[in-house]
């Protein structure tokens, strides 16, 4: 296989140092540009990675609201009905305009869950338009557009104005009908529309594509409205033109995307969302990549798009936050019952030319690699693939720093989008190819994010959930609600409040200082050894794990921060031992978590019983009591589920492990029957040759 010359490829070949499970490996890959070398600037991981809503309440209020999220329409049955119907007489000119799939994918229904949008909302960043969770960088790209929505990626701007005499009377006849049906406001609904136009014939086809793009590509209202500035894209679609939507749309999700962002960490919570894109794009997105958070998906029907596994399904937990730890890279390349994966995804890599000869399926996966800038409605986003390497099957390098063309009009933002791929050589990675990280990307990765916990951490406590209170705040706050009548002095409570957290810090100190010596050693030797053969998330883990231990385990620290400290996550990477010592950790430290819990419960009670008596034995003291103990009973209760959650995991995992050591073993039977087979071949050979051998011997005698 050929290497082609750098200048004219977007991929670059070279040999790189590795990281893979068996440690550093020094082979040939493949990275996207551009990359940091000594001439382009590495760019900077977004500053507020580990920061949270400073009003999640409010925001989740805003996302919950009809008003807000639009781009969850569902397709009514008249809608159907009239799909079916244009479908019957328009197929062959949707699929020359490239909007065949996308139509159909408009049927279908997806459940909105705002829970879900804010918290992977929370992890966006602007600044490189892209997810940054503790693991790494993920995003939504073109090739999610182009598979989940149906949405083209080639073909003419949004933006072009119709040119015949034909289509411009078309719109204006179009125009003139919505003018009509306005009827004082600003908007016309979609019943009088549907009404107007459905089975009338005349312009029928033109009205259908407006009311789909006001709906279910561009639905800039709150209502179920039709938009007049779609009219010129739709009498363009209606004649068989291929129009790029889908750059269009991912723009408009990159901005919501930032506004609800922004929104989150601290803005202006008096102002409004407006809100404009297909947010549902995100949550179908969130499905497809996370395991764990998704409901379990449909069959898809014979002939249907792939968005129809996740028609009118409910999501499978309320609370997802903090769960985005399971995601999957490539899942586009897996084949699903009645969905074929597209040409593009290969069998075996190879380097190809792009040109007309190739067919637009090469051509439109170029575009989905190349850093370009996106055009919406009167703004311009940026999109870099190349932070992302891994979801396109390729390795991940420190990303080089691309300068941001925020001042580029739409006209010129898209003539960059738009550069030519002729002759363009591209490298097309195994469909099963996962991809994987250079030794200085993880190095860099592992530095930023430590830099920026410490930093996080100096402002509030990340590893806390905020609905678990440490236990001396629980007591705190059930003192000072007592009535002033019947409170203390402000010496006695502090006393008692000391006590408490006394016999807390001697529980957890005797529980996890048991083991203190052999863990010393283990965790030594697991540093040099295994470091290296494991996920950037597992590194981050053990790294807090050996400085919790350097620290003296800080006791003072509410149990649940402290619990995960020493949690390692399972994940679906077959580690061989590393996954082994993760699961004996997460059950030891589970059972002594049972214990500990257990002994502060019960010496809480005693505590707090000894105060009441000694004060007055009033019922008041003893409701209140009663309720903040309910209160410590219900964390304990949240943390037992996590508990039983990581131990399904782990059974989980050591099912696959089963499973591909019965594979193996497998293998090996059918390996020693061919070597059984070849050996009585061969037996048979010789022993042909020794009789012939023989009778030209006796002949020659």
């Amino acid at each position: 296989m050929a290497t082609p010359s750098s200048s004219h490829s977007i991929t670059e070949e070279r040999e790189e140092v590795m990281v893979s499970e068996k440690g550093h490996t020094f082979i040939k890959t493949h990275f996207l540009k551009p990359i940091a070398t000594s001439s382009v600037a590495v760019a900077e991981l977004p500053r507020q990675l580990l920061s949270v809503s400073s009003s999640p309440s409010e925001l989740l209020k805003r996302l919950s609201s009809g008003k807000s999220l639009s781009g969850f329409w569902v397709a009514e049955r008249r809608f159907v009905s009239w799909v079916g119907k244009m479908e019957a007489l328009h197929e062959p000119t949707w699929r020359k305009a490239g909007i065949f799939e996308a139509i159909k994918a408009s049927t279908y229904n997806i459940t909105k869950n705002p829970s879900l949008l804010l918290s992977v909302s929370q992890k966006w960043s602007p600044e490189t338009n892209s997810f940054v969770f503790p693991w790494g960088e993920a995003t939504i790209t073109l090739e999610d557009v182009m598979v989940l929505l149906g949405l083209s990626v080639l073909g003419s701007p949004v933006s072009d104005s119709v040119h015949s005499s034909e289509m411009k009377d078309a719109v204006e006849k179009l125009e003139k009908a919505w003018q009509e049906k306005k009827a004082g406001h600003d908007f016309v609904r979609e019943e009088p529309w549907t009404s107007r136009f459905f089975g009338r014939g005349d312009l029928e086809h033109e009205a259908f594509l407006v009311l789909w793009l006001s709906l279910y590509v561009f639905p800039a209202r709150s209502h179920r409205s039709i938009s007049k500035r779609v009219v010129p894209i739709a009498v363009r679609l209606a004649r068989g033109e291929r129009i790029a939507l889908a750059p269009a749309v991912l723009a408009g999700v990159y901005r919501d995307l930032g506004q609800i962002s922004g929104f989150g960490r601290g803005g202006d919570c008096d102002g409004k969302l407006n809100l404009k894109s297909l947010l549902k794009l995100v949550q179908v997105w969130t499905w497809e990549r996370f395991k764990n958070v998704r409901p379990k998906p449909r069959d898809i029907p014979k002939g249907e798009p792939r968005i129809a596994q996740w028609d009118s399904l409910q999501q499978r937990h309320k609370n997802v936050r903090l769960t985005f730890d399971d995601f999957e890279w490539r899942p586009y390349t897996k084949t699903l019952r009645n969905w074929d994966p597209l040409r593009v995804y290969v069998e075996e890599a190879k380097w190809v030319t792009v040109d007309k000869s190739l067919g637009d399926e090469f051509a439109s996966f170029a575009r989905c690699v190349r850093v370009a800038q996106l055009v919406g409605d009167g703004f311009v986003e940026s999109y870099y693939p190349n932070i992302v390497a891994m979801q396109f099957g390729l390795a991940q390098d420190l990303p080089g720093l691309v300068t941001r063309h925020g001042d580029l009009t739409e006209k010129e933002a898209w003539d960059d989008y738009n550069k030519s791929l002729d002759g363009l050589k591209l490298y097309m990675p195994s469909r099963l190819a996962s991809g994987s990280v250079t030794v200085r990307y993880r190095d860099w990765w592992v530095k930023s994010v430590s830099e920026m916990q410490k930093e996080t951490t100096d402002d509030d406590d990340v590893g806390v959930s905020p609905k678990v209170l440490p236990l001396s705040q629980v007591v705190q706050n059930l003192e000072e609600g007592f009535p002033a009548t019947c409170t203390r002095s402000s010496m006695r409570r502090l006393a008692n409040k000391d006590k408490i957290d006394e016999l807390v810090n001697s529980l957890v100190s005797s529980s996890w200082k048991k083991k203190g010596a052999q863990e010393d050693d283990e965790e030594s030797y697991m540093d040099e050894e295994e470091e290296d053969n494991m996920t950037i998330a597992q590194i981050r883990s053990r790294r807090k794990y050996s400085d919790a231990d350097k620290a003296g385990g800080d006791v003072s620290e509410p149990l649940g921060k402290r619990r995960r400290k020493f949690q390692v996550m399972d994940s679906d990477d077959d580690s061989g031992p590393c996954q082994k010592l993760a699961s004996v950790k997460i059950e030891a430290k589970n059972e002594e978590y049972d214990e500990t819990a257990s002994n502060i419960q019960q010496m809480t009670k005693q505590v707090c019983d000894n105060e009441v008596n000694e004060t007055g034995d009033t019922p008041g003291k003893r409701s209140t009591i009663a309720d903040e103990a309910k209160k410590a009973e219900c964390w304990l209760h949240e943390e037992s589920e996590k508990r039983r959650c990581n131990e399904k995991r782990r059974e989980d995992i050591l099912e696959k492990l089963k499973l591909r050591n019965l594979s193996i073993r497998e293998k090996e039977l059918k390996l020693e029957a061919r070597i059984m087979e070849v050996e009585k071949t061969l037996r048979k050979i010789r022993e042909s040759n020794t009789s012939g051998n023989k009778i030209k011997f006796e002949a020659s005698a």
